[in-house]
């Protein structure tokens, strides 16, 4: 049965946090090549969009009055890269270590079973993005110290680590995807169907309306959406209580039903070789 109640207990055993270890350690052995890239495209995008698209948009609407548009799209860089880094990471870093390295072949000889696996897989994808994000945190910091954006920036020594929760349930969610997936190239499917759309629809690059009672239901739902506005709320001194509330209710729910799907998809497709 697909739907099963997920083994939530399996998160709270070693066997979890040794396949989280062992990511780790193969992730600081290739420091350069894992830390460059972060570094590099949020610095790429916030000059596209920050910078480049900003020179046209004077300032956008937030909390009752108006931001520049450089300063709204910095904080939605940051949570963006939460949720990218798991999500991507939890597809492809996680396909790769299933079908074509065997990782989790050998893994599953040891006393790891396959709900250590997706618990601790999903961890170390979520650590990956609060990781890249606090690369993210650098640049920001950079940029405002040099006077390029003006948000408050002791909140970037914080915000990366919201960015856990939204960044862990999408993960979950995102080995669904990598547990039913005949050949890596399919997994374009939820990038393109799912994550770039999600990253456009959460207040990321632009405010989005508020006047359709679909949109507002969409808004609470998402984790995304409500990482975003917590962080650029505390960046630009708007709301942060109810999207930090948002944020939990939304990534435990998403975290949750995830898990009843992931958990059993995977260990069919292990099963199945």
């Amino acid at each position: 049965m697909i739907a099963a109640r997920p083994h939530l207990r399996a998160l709270l055993e070693w066997p979890a946090w040794a396949v989280f270890g062992r990511n780790l350690r193969v992730y600081t052995s290739n420091w350069k090549t894992a830390v460059v890239p972060p570094a590099l495209e949020p610095l790429i995008y916030f000059l596209a969009f920050g910078l480049g698209l900003g020179r046209f948009v004077d300032a956008v609407p937030y909390d009752g009055g108006s931001v520049r548009y450089v300063d709204y799209v910095a904080p939605g860089l940051l949570a963006f890269t939460c949720f990218n880094s798991a999500f991507f990471e939890a597809l492809y870093g996680s396909y790769v270590r299933l079908h074509y390295q065997k990782t989790w072949d050998g893994i599953l000889t040891t006393q790891v079973e396959v709900e250590h696996i997706v618990w601790g897989e999903a961890l170390w994808a979520a650590a990956r993005g609060v990781l890249n994000a606090s690369i993210v945190a650098v640049v920001l910091g950079a940029l405002g110290l040099a006077g390029f954006i003006d948000i408050a920036l002791p909140w970037l020594l914080v915000a990366p680590l919201f960015g856990f929760v939204a960044g862990w349930a999408f993960a979950v969610f995102a080995l669904i995807f990598t547990a039913i997936v005949p050949a890596i190239d399919h997994l374009n499917y939820p990038v393109f169907l799912i994550g770039v759309p999600l990253g456009l629809i959460s207040n990321t690059y632009f405010p989005l309306p508020t006047d359709t009672a679909w949109m507002v239901w969409l808004q609470a739902m998402n984790p995304l959406y409500h990482l975003a506005e917590l962080v650029r709320g505390g960046m630009l001194g708007g709301p942060i209580a109810p999207h930090a509330m948002g944020l939990g209710l939304s990534g435990l729910v998403l975290l949750v039903v995830s898990a009843c799907f992931a958990q059993p998809l995977v260990r069919r497709r292990v099963l199945k070789g």
